[in-house]
């Protein structure tokens, strides 16, 4: 793999930001290379012709690479610059530091493969605050998403089953309530606390006790606990601030039922590559060296234009695709989006499935439901009674939770109950399948959930 093609690889993944810093500094780095509608000086111009691949046969190459060929990092090749330790200023840009919401994306993706589910979570995991607070109205969020208010709870749900415990709290009483909750404390004492938390802030105590029938040690050992937790659990990671996001493309309806996907102007720096001007044209070292030397430049110059180009026409090739297949949730709302898969996008492109990999991270789109990110279309599926793939594995998960939450605390739904129950949604799968997703959302078992 050439250097030139590691870097284009490179390129494809980076997010709009990185891409307006690296460009900046190949403005700034190189003679050769014009902003568009920048006016040129005048001057004579030296015909030097750039060397390199054609274009034809690096949009080849790009289209279909994989990541078995990228055996070292993925940086700047020759004539970039480089930071002082010796990495790659581009590979430096193009990885950086894991945010809270980049924490709880990848959690939440591990657990949850419904496209619907996916694209809610993610939509609330982006609505936190620094530290870690819900601040979204659960009823616009289902209104403007388009689906169901119990899908939005769903995600909720799952939100605060995750690490750092007490995110994704609606307020300081139900950030502690989950982490106590967590760790087996959450005591009728504390219970009481939690709801007169400011009984609590004036020391009360007694009157705390005579709340929760219990003596003034109860309530002072609750407190204990209470201290324990974390009020800010967000604060612990790094923090994105959301009006940084660039979307790259822009879906807006065509007016004849479909939708038109078109390039975000202000996320694709507009470059020319001007052949250098008034370059020596004496003999000698100096001569031959000022030449070389801004020929190098012309011909990087050249490149970057070319890669540029071509990862636009990627990225809004790829985001076309994706609206074609999610054309339910752009008409109706994520309650119509279906499963989907990378490689079906790759097929339908006609790129490798690491490609598109590349150009669904850290990608967004601006809809008219909201802003989001291209991997959040994406899901894998399970099959229906049907046969076909048509409900997604953590649909059946949201349903499973859904029973629980409704049953009848005395009388458990057993795994086996749970299956019928499934079967009745048109979900067919095992029982040890159910009991799989219970312990995926930290479900005990009946007896454990049986109240006496």
């Amino acid at each position: 793999m050439t250097a030139e093609l590691r870097e284009a690889i490179a390129l494809l993944q980076m997010s709009a930001l990185d891409i307006q810093q690296i460009v900046s500094q190949e403005l700034s780095d190189n003679p050769c290379l014009e902003q568009e509608g920048s006016e040129l000086p005048d001057g004579d111009w030296m015909d030097v012709a750039a060397d390199g691949a054609q274009e034809g046969d690096w949009d080849t190459s790009l289209d279909s690479v994989s990541d078995a060929g990228l055996d070292g990092p993925v940086g700047l090749g020759g004539g970039g610059s480089f930071d002082d330790d010796g990495q790659a200023g581009w590979e430096a840009t193009a990885h950086k530091a894991a945010t809270l919401q980049d924490h709880l994306t990848a959690q939440f993706d591990q657990i949850v493969e419904s496209p619907k589910l996916r694209l809610v979570g993610h939509y609330l995991i982006d609505a936190l605050d620094e530290a870690g607070y819900l601040r979204v109205d659960l009823a616009e969020a289902a209104a403007k998403l388009g689906v169901k208010a119990e899908a939005v709870d769903d995600a909720r749900a799952i939100l605060q089953s995750l690490e750092p415990l007490g995110v994704g709290a609606r307020d300081l009483a139900e950030c502690l309530r989950l982490q106590l909750h967590a760790a087996d404390n959450l005591t009728t004492a504390a219970e009481i606390c939690l709801n007169h938390l400011d009984k609590v802030a004036g020391a009360q105590f007694e009157a705390l006790a005579k709340l929760a029938r219990c003596g003034v040690e109860d309530i002072r050992d609750a407190l204990l606990d209470i201290r324990s937790c974390n009020p800010k659990p967000g604060l612990s990671y790094g923090w994105a601030q959301v009006d940084t996001v660039v979307p790259d493309v822009i879906v807006e309806p065509d007016g004849a039922g479909g939708w038109t996907v078109e390039l975000n102007g202000l996320a694709f720096p507009k470059v020319l590559a001007n052949a250098p001007q008034r370059v020596p044209a004496g003999g000698g070292k100096a001569g031959e060296q000022a030449r070389s030397y801004m020929q190098e430049r012309f011909g990087r110059a050249k490149w970057l234009v070319m890669a540029l180009e071509q990862r636009a026409r990627t990225i809004v090739k790829v985001a076309r695709a994706i609206v074609a297949a999610q054309g339910g949730f752009f008409e109706a709302g994520a309650e119509f989006m279906v499963p989907l898969t990378l490689r079906q996008i790759a097929e339908q492109v006609g790129v490798h499935e690491s490609t598109v990999s590349r150009v669904t991270t850290g990608k967004y789109m601006q809809t008219p439901r909201g802003v989001f990110e291209f991997k959040s279309f994406f899901a894998s599926g399970v099959a229906s009674t049907g046969g076909s793939v048509a409900v997604a594995s953590s649909s059946v998960q949201a349903m499973i939770q859904r029973f629980v939450k409704e049953e009848d605390p005395k009388k458990p739904l057993s795994d086996e109950k749970l299956v019928t129950l499934l079967k009745g949604e048109g979900v067919d799968v095992a029982r040890r399948t159910v009991a799989k997703y219970r312990g995926i959302l930290n479900i005990p078992g009946t007896a454990e959930r049986k109240v006496r």
